[in-house]
């Protein structure tokens, strides 16, 4: 969602520069001062069952790691605001989204495995796979955002912010609430290449001639769109059971500098607070039962991220 925040936020600016540049009108100091204190700006989106889709995402380092066919659908009624206070901080607002499916990697409706959640590829381009799939329904609850500029005098304190967030030159204050009501993960898969060499293998069953038959191909398409550990209906919730969304909170600011110097961006949780409810895992495609972790919490909890060599 915080792409969406972004790319809504560009789309806005972009409109009022086009139209600033089509029509130039002075104003008169009645119209400047009507124009002060005006409420900010207000963003519907709407995706429908058709939904959005991203081919892959590719992060590379020396080799690299790959998402493969995520798709986003089913966000209906979501309104998002963004406005400017006195203090010159950033103020975004989602409301709630109820039903909102996100899907990585194979489908259902696909029978050959052709995609991977999570795939890793080396520098030769050989491929393998980590998550065959995933895929959730989720609920989302309001959420803010505070872009907190730290150079205004006191915004630091009355916001709360402290420590090392506070010498930053901004930083990102998000409250939000979510609900997963259903979410099925498959790891340890294999990609379709290693499937049909699997299936040729003759100590699989397989011709061993490196051409994949009718037979071969069936076992192909069913290893390519398995995986070896799976992961059924789970749910995360708030401490008030199910139908009640987990609460995070979480404060976000970075330092210059390289690592030796502290640099990096800082995550700190204000809280997470929830209930984790996994109704099934299965194992070489047996159950080996369920897992219920109650009552987390992590508030505290700070993560520095930076660059290693």
């Amino acid at each position: 969602m915080k792409f969406l925040k972004k790319a809504s936020l560009a789309a806005a600016i972009a409109a009022a520069s086009i139209s600033a540049q089509a029509e130039m009108v002075a104003l008169d100091d009645a119209t400047m001062s009507a124009t002060t204190g005006q409420a900010g700006v207000t963003i519907e989106i709407e995706i429908g069952g058709s939904g959005i889709s991203v081919g892959e995402i590719e992060y590379t380092d020396e080799g690299s790691v790959s998402l493969q066919n995520l798709t986003v659908n089913n966000v209906t009624n979501l309104t998002q605001t963004i406005d400017v206070d006195a203090s010159g901080n950033l103020l975004l607002g989602m409301s709630g989204v109820t039903g909102m499916q996100i899907a990585l990697g194979d489908t259902a409706a696909d029978t050959t495995g052709q995609y991977s959640a999570v795939a890793l590829r080396s520098t030769a381009g050989e491929t393998t796979e980590l998550v065959n799939n995933l895929d959730m329904t989720l609920n989302l609850g309001a959420s803010t955002t505070t872009i907190a500029n730290l150079a205004a005098a006191g915004n630091a304190a009355a916001l709360g912010i402290t420590g090392d967030a506070a010498t930053g030159s901004v930083a990102i204050l998000a409250n939000t609430s979510l609900e997963i009501t259903d979410m099925n993960v498959g790891a340890f898969g294999y990609t379709v290449q290693q499937a049909e060499t699997r299936a040729d293998a003759a100590a699989y069953g397989g011709n061993g001639n490196g051409v994949i038959d009718g037979a071969e191909q069936t076992t192909a398409d069913a290893l390519a769109n398995g995986s070896a550990v799976q992961i059924s209906g789970l749910k995360f919730y708030g401490t008030g059971g199910v139908g009640t969304a987990a609460t995070i909170e979480q404060t976000i600011w970075a330092k210059g500098g390289d690592a030796s110097q502290g640099g990096g961006v800082y995550i700190q949780m204000g809280q997470i607070a929830g209930t984790l409810d996994i109704a099934g895992i299965s194992m070489g495609g047996a159950s080996i039962g369920s897992v219920k972790v109650s009552d987390i919490n992590l508030a505290g909890m700070t993560q520095r991220i930076y660059g290693h060599n």
